[in-house]
C-alpha cells in the first residue's frame, strides 16, 4: 500500500476517533471513507431492531437534491442485499446487480459501488456505502482493503461513543429521578405531579411532547397530563398504541402515533404495587425510538411510579388531616356558634312580644330572627358539607376529587359550590353519572375554552339534580358539537337518567353547560 494511502488512512482514523458523540462519529466515518478512496457519495445505514435501516447518514448530496428525492432509503435493492448478507460488496456497475431496483426521480446517477458492514462487538451495527469515484474510475481491491480497515476502526469508535452515550443517559436518568424526588417531597398536587413527570420524561428522551394516560371509572383511556407538543386532554383514540401498554403492562415504541400527530412514540407503564398498571407515560418525537430509548423510559417510569404513589399517599394523609380539622370545626360551630345564635334568636322573639304596639320595631325584630334562622341553616349546611367531604361514599367528596384531578389542567382552579342536601337525596343511579359528567365538562373546557375562570355548581333543586359549569373562555357553541364524543356522552347520560343537556354561549363569550336530571334517575 503506498505511503500516501497509509497516511490518509491514519488521518481518517484520527478524524473518526477524535469525537465521542455518536452522531458526530457516524458522520466522520462517512466523510473519512469518501476522502480515503475518492468517492463522490457516501452513506452509513444503521440497522434497526427489525433488521431494516433505522437511520441513514449521508454526504455528497446538496440540500436541494435531498429534498427533491424525498424519503431516505429503507434498505431495498443492493442495500437490502448487504443487510441480508453482511459481507463486503464491490461492483463496477450498480445496475448489473440482480437486486438493483434503480433510483427515484431527481437522484444523481451512480455507477461504481463499494459497501462493507460495520461491526460492533461482533454484531452488525450498520453498513458503509460508497459510490461514484471522483476520477471516473472503478473501486479497486486497494480501496476495498482500506475501507474494510476503516470499518474496523469505525466499529471501535462507535462502541466507544455508545458507551459514552450510555453513561450520559444514566446520568440524565439519575438527574431526572432526583429532580422528581426533590419536587415531590414538597407535596405537589397530583395534577401538577403528573405534568412534571411528563415534562421530565420528554426531556429525558429528547421528545417534542409527552403525555400521561390513565383509565377512568368508565374504563376509558384518558389523557390527563400533557406537555410540549403532546396531545390535548381527553379521550384516547381506540387505535392508539398506548392501549397495548395499558393492557399488557409492557413498554412499546411505534411510528405514526395518532396522539402525537403521526410522529414516533414510546410508551411505558406507570404501575402501582397494589393496583398494577394505573397509567402510561408516552413521549413523541420525529426520530424513531430504539430499544435503548425504551429501556431508559421504562426505567424512568418505574421510579416515577413510586413518586406518584408517594404523592397519592401524601394526598391521602393530608385528606385525613383535613378531615380531622373539619370535624373539629364542625363540632365547634355546632356546640358554640349555633347555640349562641339560637339563644339570641329566642331573646329577640321574646322582645318582639313586648313591642307589638310598635309595628316598625316588631317588623325589624322579626326580620332579624328570620336572618338568624337562615344563618343557622347555612352553618348547618356547612357542617354537613365538612363531614360529607371526608366520607368515601359522599357525592360531594367524589365531585371534589374529580375537580382536584381535572382542575389541574386549567390555568386556575375552578370555583365549586353545592346547594341542597346532595349527599342524602341523590339516588345511586344519578350519583354514578355525576363524576363522569363533571370530568367530561371540565376536560372540554381545558381543551377548548382558554378560560381564566370556571365555576362548577351542583344543586338539588326540588326533584332535580343540576350540574352547572360556567367558563369565561372563547365561547361558541360550535366547539360543543352534539356529535362530538365528549358531549355525546353527556347527552346520552342525561337521556339515560330521564333528563336533559343544555349548552349556551352568549355573544360576549363564555359558555354555560347545564345538565339536569331527576334525583332518582329514569323511572
Amino acid at each position: 500500500m503506498p505511503d500516501s494511502r497509509v497516511e490518509r488512512l491514519l488521518d481518517a482514523v484520527l478524524a473518526i476517533t477524535a469525537d465521542v458523540d455518536l452522531e458526530g462519529v457516524l458522520r466522520h466515518v462517512v466523510e473519512a471513507a469518501c476522502a480515503l478512496v475518492g468517492a463522490r457519495y457516501g452513506a452509513l445505514g444503521v440497522v434497526g431492531d427489525d433488521g431494516e435501516l433505522s437511520a441513514f447518514v449521508h454526504t455528497g448530496l446538496d440540500t436541494g437534491t435531498v429534498e427533491k428525492i424525498g424519503a431516505l432509503p429503507r434498505g431495498e435493492g443492493v442495500l437490502g442485499a448487504l443487510l441480508e448478507d453482511p459481507e463486503t460488496l464491490r461492483l463496477e456497475r450498480l445496475a448489473d446487480h440482480p437486486r438493483s431496483v434503480g433510483f427515484p426521480p431527481h437522484h444523481p446517477p451512480m455507477h461504481g459501488f463499494l459497501g462493507t458492514p460495520i461491526r460492533v462487538r461482533n454484531e452488525v451495527y450498520g453498513n458503509l456505502y460508497l459510490t461514484e469515484k471522483i476520477d471516473g474510475g472503478t473501486f479497486t481491491q486497494d480501496d476495498e482493503d482500506l475501507v474494510e480497515g476503516l470499518a474496523a476502526v469505525a466499529g471501535a469508535a462507535i462502541a466507544n461513543a455508545r458507551l459514552v452515550e450510555g453513561l450520559q443517559r444514566r446520568d440524565a436518568w439519575r438527574d431526572a429521578v432526583l429532580e422528581l424526588a426533590v419536587e415531590f417531597v414538597a407535596g405537589a398536587p397530583i395534577g401538577v405531579a403528573r405534568r412534571r413527570v411528563a415534562e421530565v420524561g420528554r426531556r429525558l428522551l429528547d421528545g417534542d411532547g409527552a403525555a400521561i394516560v390513565i383509565v377512568d371509572e368508565d374504563d376509558r383511556s384518558m389523557v390527563v397530563a400533557s406537555v410540549g407538543e403532546g396531545p390535548e386532554p381527553g379521550a384516547v383514540p381506540p387505535e392508539a398504541p398506548v392501549h397495548h401498554t395499558l393492557a399488557r403492562q409492557e413498554a412499546i415504541h411505534a411510528t405514526g402515533a395518532p396522539l402525537f400527530d403521526g410522529r414516533a412514540v414510546a410508551w411505558a407503564p406507570l404501575r402501582d404495587e397494589a393496583e398494577g398498571t394505573v397509567g402510561a407515560l408516552g413521549v413523541g418525537r420525529e426520530e424513531p425510538f430504539g430499544a435503548e430509548d425504551l429501556e431508559l423510559l421504562e426505567s424512568f417510569t418505574a421510579q416515577a411510579s413510586l413518586a406518584l404513589a408517594h404523592q397519592r399517599t401524601a394526598a391521602e394523609l393530608q385528606r385525613l388531616q383535613l378531615l380531622e380539622d373539619r370535624e373539629r370545626i364542625g363540632r365547634d360551630l355546632h356546640d358554640t356558634v349555633i347555640q349562641q345564635l339560637f339563644a339570641t334568636g329566642l331573646s329577640l322573639q321574646a322582645l318582639t312580644r313586648r313591642v307589638e304596639d310598635t309595628p316598625v320595631v316588631a317588623e325589624r325584630l322579626a326580620r332579624a330572627v328570620d336572618d338568624i334562622d337562615a344563618t343557622v341553616k347555612q352553618i348547618r349546611s356547612t357542617i354537613f358539607g365538612l363531614q360529607a367531604r371526608g366520607t368515601p361514599a359522599s357525592v360531594r367528596a367524589a365531585i371534589l376529587d374529580v375537580i382536584d384531578e381535572v382542575g389541574a389542567l386549567l390555568d386556575h382552579p375552578p370555583r365549586v359550590r353545592f346547594h341542597g342536601a346532595v349527599d342524602t337525596v341523590i339516588g345511586e343511579v344519578v350519583a354514578d353519572h355525576l363524576t363522569p359528567v363533571v370530568r367530561e365538562t371540565l376536560t372540554n373546557v381545558a381543551k377548548h375554552a382558554r378560560a381564566t375562570h370556571v365555576e362548577v355548581e351542583l344543586t338539588v333543586d326540588g326533584g332535580d339534580v343540576v350540574v352547572r359549569v360556567r367558563d369565561d373562555g372563547v365561547g361558541g357553541v360550535e366547539r360543543h358539537r352534539p356529535g362530538g364524543l365528549g358531549l355525546g356522552n353527556l347527552h346520552d347520560r342525561a337521556e339515560t337518567c330521564g333528563g336533559s343537556l343544555t349548552i349556551h354561549s352568549p355573544p360576549g363569550g363564555g359558555t354555560e353547560v347545564l345538565w339536569r336530571v331527576p334525583v332518582e334517575g329514569q323511572v
